[in-house]
C-alpha cells in the first residue's frame, strides 16, 4: 500500500504542470488575497455609505389639503348638506362618483355651483356596478399629487373631530398633529346614530335631525380611512364597505397609534374625540327608499333582513312596522312581537356560544 501511494504521487508530479508543494503555496496565497479583497470591500462600502449624500425627499406642492371621495346613488337630497358640512370643517375638494340611474336623477342637477367653482368633480359611473376598491384606486392615482390627504367615506358618514379639551377643530388642525407624522392611513371608527323616533324626512340638515348616538352598538368597531397623498399605488380591500387600503402602509387609529395587526376594525371603538357620525337608517320613510333603490351592486336587498337591521338600531313601534308593510305590500308577522323575537335571537346566540365553549374545552 505504501509503495502504491508513492507511485501515485510520482505519477501526479510528473503529469501535473504545478508541483504539489507549489500548488499548496498557491492555495494559501489565493485565500490570503481573498481575505484582503473582502476587507477592502467592507471598508469601501462603509466609507461610501458615510460619505454618500442623502437624497432629498421630493417636495410636492399639493393643490388641496383635504379631499373627500365617495360614490353615491340617489343622494340628491343630502349632497349639498354633505358638502357644506365638510367645507365647514376644512375640506377643500370633493371627488364624487355619480352612480345614479340616468333616468332617475343626477348629482349635477343640484350641484352646478360647486362644479363651476372647482370645489366638486363629478365622475360619471351611471347605473353600473363599479367595485369600490377599483374606483378608489383610480381616484387615488389621479389625485394623489393634488391632495395632501384623501378621505374615503360614504354619503351618510359625517366626520366629527374634537380636541382633547373637547373643542371642535378643523381637519387641518387634526391632521397637522405630530402624532400622525408616521401615519400613511388613519382608520376612523363609526358611531351609529338612531332615527330619533322620527318617521319622515324634513328639510333640516341630517346632523340636526339625528342627535342620538348608540355608543354600545357593535358596528361601531368598523372603520373608514383618511389616506396620505403621494404614496405608491394603493390596493383597497376588495368587496368590503370598509374602505381600507392595503396592509403595506403604516395604518394608525384615530389617535395616531400604529395598528400592528391589519384589520377592517378598531376595537374597542375610539369614539370619544374623533369618529364618523353614521346615519345608516335615517327615518323609516328614508330607509324604505334606500331598500327600494337596491344595493349599489345592482342587486335587490333582502327586505326582511333590512327591516330587522332597522329595528336593531331604532326603537320598535307598530307605526314604523305598518309603514314598512304598506310600502312593500306585505305583512311581517315575525316583527309584530318584536320583543319576543329579540329574546328568541338572544337565547339562540347564547346556546351557540355555550356549544362552542363545550366543544372547545
Amino acid at each position: 500500500m505504501i509503495i502504491k501511494k508513492k507511485k501515485d504521487q510520482l505519477f501526479y508530479q510528473k503529469y501535473r504542470k504545478i508541483p504539489i508543494h507549489l500548488k499548496k503555496y498557491s492555495n494559501e496565497k489565493f485565500r490570503y488575497n481573498l481575505k484582503i479583497l473582502f476587507i477592502i470591500i467592507i471598508i469601501w462600502s462603509l466609507f461610501s455609505s458615510l460619505t454618500k449624500k442623502k437624497k432629498k425627499s421630493e417636495i410636492i406642492k399639493f393643490n388641496y389639503f383635504a379631499c373627500f371621495c365617495a360614490i353615491l346613488r340617489e343622494e340628491n337630497l343630502y349632497i349639498r348638506d354633505l358638502i357644506a358640512y365638510y367645507l365647514d370643517i376644512g375640506f377643500d375638494k370633493f371627488i364624487i362618483g355619480d352612480n345614479n340611474y340616468p333616468n332617475v336623477e343626477k348629482l349635477s342637477d343640484v350641484t352646478q355651483d360647486y362644479i363651476k367653482s372647482g370645489i366638486l368633480d363629478i365622475i360619471e359611473v351611471f347605473g353600473t356596478y363599479f367595485p369600490l376598491n377599483e374606483f378608489f384606486g383610480i381616484i387615488y392615482e389621479k389625485y394623489k399629487r393634488k391632495c395632501a390627504w384623501i378621505s374615503f367615506f360614504d354619503g351618510d358618514e359625517y366626520l366629527r373631530i374634537h380636541s382633547e379639551d373637547n373643542k371642535l377643530i378643523s381637519i387641518k388642525q387634526y391632521l397637522s398633529n405630530p402624532v400622525f407624522k408616521k401615519c400613511e392611513s388613519i382608520s376612523i371608527n363609526w358611531l351609529i346614530y338612531s332615527d330619533n323616533n322620527l318617521l319622515y324626512y324634513d328639510n333640516r340638515s341630517i346632523y340636526e335631525r339625528f342627535t342620538s348616538p348608540l355608543y354600545k352598538h357593535r358596528e361601531n368597531r368598523l372603520v373608514k380611512s383618511i389616506v396620505r397623498g403621494n404614496l405608491n399605488k394603493l390596493v383597497f380591500t376588495k368587496d368590503s364597505s370598509n374602505h381600507i387600503p392595503n396592509k403595506k402602509l403604516h395604518i394608525c387609529n384615530s389617535r395616531g397609534k400604529i395598528i400592528k395587526r391589519y384589520s377592517i376594525y378598531v376595537y374597542p371603538p375610539l369614539v370619544k374625540y374623533t369618529y364618523l357620525m353614521h346615519y345608516t337608517t335615517k327615518t323609516a320613510e328614508e330607509f324604505i327608499k334606500k331598500i327600494k333603490r337596491g344595493r349599489r351592486i345592482n342587486v335587490p336587498y333582502n327586505i326582511t333582513e333590512r327591516i330587522k337591521k332597522f329595528f336593531f338600531i331604532n326603537n320598535y313601534t307598530e307605526e314604523k312596522l305598518k309603514m314598512f308593510e304598506k310600502a312593500f305590500n306585505t305583512t311581517f308577522p315575525q316583527f309584530h312581537n318584536f320583543n319576543d323575537y329579540i329574546k328568541i335571537i338572544s337565547i339562540n346566540k347564547m346556546l351557540v356560544s355555550f356549544s362552542f365553549f363545550f366543544l372547545y374545552f
